[in-house]
């Protein structure tokens, strides 16, 4: 519990721009303070057995990808007991409450272990995970774990139409936008 309050202490400084990083280290480094206000107060969607959509899809790459799963088919949605599993071993090696969910806890670890990805990023079930939600979210791209310029091109599209300065990086702020409730309205929620 304590690592996880820490780790959401220092994304909210980092996303903030608070301490001798600031938000240049993010993406969006120009984003108004309203609107990354406005897209961290917006609420976790918490993910758990029987849940399926493209969250759920990103999700099993993002497990994949930091070695707690081993598919990120992206035809794949459904969170069963497999997802759920690999979910717990994730949480366990986090120092998180085993539950089995993506609660907000676990979003958290998820963005920070994530960080910032960008052009040239050699993480593809990462990328698959994040070009699968572009998809949903806006821009036909395809799902090939490159992190080229269509996949920039579809980020900052995104990024645009929630208001965050558009560089293409998906760091805190998109990460956030993207998987946190609202993601799939045409403008940031709250503004």
């Amino acid at each position: 519990m304590k690592i996880a309050l820490r780790l959401a202490a220092i994304l909210v400084a980092a996303v903030l721009g608070a301490g001798t990083m600031g938000a240049a280290h993010a993406d969006g480094p120009r984003t108004d303070r309203r609107v990354v206000s406005a897209i961290e107060a917006q609420p976790w969607v918490v993910l758990q057995q029987g849940d399926t959509g493209y969250r759920v899809t990103s999700a099993r790459c993002f497990l994949t990808q930091f070695g707690f799963f081993d598919d990120c088919g992206t035809d794949a949605d459904a969170f069963d007991a497999e997802p759920a599993a690999a979910v717990g071993r994730y949480q366990d090696a986090r120092d998180l409450p085993k539950t089995g969910r993506i609660d907000a806890e676990t979003w958290l670890a998820m963005r920070y272990d994530h960080g910032v990805a960008g052009p040239g990023d050699r993480r593809s079930h990462l990328v698959r995970g994040l070009q699968h939600a572009l998809n949903i979210l806006g821009d036909a791209i395809p799902v090939d774990g490159i992190y080229g310029s269509r996949t920039t091109t579809a980020v900052r599209n995104f990024q645009t139409r929630k208001s965050i300065d558009s560089d293409g990086l998906v760091g805190p702020i998109t990460f956030r936008a993207m998987f946190a409730e609202g993601a799939e309205a045409a403008r940031t929620s709250g503004l």
